[in-house]
């Protein structure tokens, strides 16, 4: 008995040896897996999943949704990690969803992050898993959402969009960078757990203007709830609220959707929404945003090796014009609403693409050819 003991001892050693050693990431394609603290060099445990194209044999680098938890899923990162499979994309996953991105969930005690948190995260993960570093989005459920929040706060400059649900409040001062970075929130008007009023204040103070997003919302009788979810988005050129009934992405950077009902629970119809993941995944880092003739407009991708699109929401007649470094025009086309430009007989380096409304207004933006 006691030689069996021994070996077994030995095996189970020599297993957690061995897991200690490997290297991330440590599933396949497609697969969900759990990485217990203290087999990694992570700082915390987390649930990797992987995209069912997913090699490292490439040299493909992928996006990167890091989800933060709600207080209920919170757990020592190893026995607890389970925990973490209960809502949200580890839930959507677990019932067989695939994403095109690499979805890393990671657990701790007090389900809250700190900005610090993120980024020894970030670090670990850019360093061991082949990641676009222009498209890294940050989500969260309650304390989850307010991690994200923390994380936008702290490493703007590092993630590409986020999506805070119903977060507890606790921006200081943020308008200046978060202007600049899309951010889709979402809550319910009846939650009773995270009042909503958590959020009003985070979209107020990016927002910065003396006007409360809550000035546009089409309150009930009495101040209640809306007959329809609503979503507030912030214009940036005009610097005004505007309200819209139904669950609307961002139009600028900033869009506000407060559910008309289902209490605390603002995370399974947000998650469960494809328009939010397709929102999503069309964020970059290297995506420069423009307004002209109050058109919203996106130059993506940016750097480009083959070509790159225009795209607009406007009808109105635009002109595009690229100029080189020198200030040498090489290419001028007229557009409405999305124009793709061929960008491979161009040699690599700076470009400029200057856009010209139909009322002569003109924006200019850089981008890269590699």
């Amino acid at each position: 008995m006691k030689t069996t003991i021994t070996l077994i001892t030995c095996f189970i050693a020599s297993c957690f040896f061995n897991t200690l050693n490997a290297q991330a990431p440590f599933g396949n394609a497609g697969e969900h897996t759990a990485v217990p603290l203290g087999s990694s060099a992570s700082p915390f445990g987390y649930y990797e999943y992987l995209p069912t194209d997913f090699s490292t044999a490439t040299s493909d680098t992928y996006p990167l949704v890091l989800f933060y938890h709600g207080f209920g899923e919170r757990g020592n990162g190893t026995t607890d990690l389970s925990d973490i499979l209960l809502f949200g994309p580890p839930k959507l996953i677990q019932q067989g969803e695939d994403f095109e991105a690499i979805i890393i969930s990671p657990q701790n005690t007090d389900a809250n992050y700190s900005a610090t948190d993120f980024l020894n995260l970030y670090n670990y993960l850019t360093t061991n898993y082949p990641i676009d570093l222009n498209r890294v989005y940050v989500t969260g459920l309650s304390s989850g959402g307010a991690s994200t929040w923390r994380a936008l706060q702290g490493h703007f400059d590092k993630i590409a969009a986020a999506v805070p649900i119903c977060g507890t409040n606790i921006l200081n001062d943020p308008s200046n960078f978060l202007q600049q970075t899309p951010v889709w929130t979402l809550h319910s008007f009846d939650d009773t757990v995270i009042d909503v009023s958590d959020t009003i204040s985070n979209v107020n103070d990016i927002a910065n203007i003396s006007n409360s997003v809550m000035t546009v919302y089409p309150y009930g009788s009495g101040n209640s709830a809306a007959d329809d979810e609503y979503s507030m988005q912030f214009n940036t050129t005009t610097n005004t609220w505007i309200a819209a009934a139904g669950i609307n992405e961002p139009v600028d950077n900033l869009s506000f959707t407060i559910y008309n009902n289902g209490g605390h629970d603002s995370w399974t119809r947000t998650y469960n929404n494809q328009d939010v993941w397709d929102w999503l995944f069309a964020q970059n880092l290297n995506t420069l945003s423009i307004t002209v003739e109050n058109t919203f407009f996106k130059l993506y991708p940016n750097p480009t090796s083959n070509a790159f699109t225009i795209e607009t929401r406007g009808d109105a007649q635009k002109q595009l014009d690229i100029y080189s470094t020198s200030g040498r025009k090489i290419y001028s086309h007229l557009f409405s609403n999305t124009l793709t430009v061929d960008t491979s007989i161009y040699s690599s380096g700076i470009y400029f693409a200057k856009i010209i409304g139909n009322d002569k207004s003109e924006k200019v933006i850089k981008f890269i050819v590699k």
